[in-house]
């Protein structure tokens, strides 16, 4: 069986959740996906964080390959300020 090999950085307050910075998942099979590498994001709202998977916007169902890079940061503000 194949083996694939996933790095994951994790930023703010998902670092503390992860507890680490950054890691190297090693995956048993051909396929997975973020959510079944990072199983606490079902903890999360999607709201609560951006994935990124190689310089691009994912979501917890995206698919990652063998050498993909994962960012996991927490969301920012803005963009719907009720008091303006």
């Amino acid at each position: 069986m194949m083996q694939l090999k996933v790095k994951v950085k994790y930023l703010g307050f998902l670092s503390e959740l992860a507890g680490k910075r950054y890691e190297e998942k090693n995956i048993e099979g051909e396929e997975t996906t973020i959510e079944r590498i990072i199983p606490f994001l079902n903890k999360l709202k999607l709201e609560d964080y951006v994935l990124i998977v190689n310089g691009k916007g994912a979501t917890p169902k995206t698919k990652v390959n063998d050498g993909d890079y994962v960012v996991l940061l927490p969301q920012t503000g803005g963009g719907n300020d009720k008091n303006s």
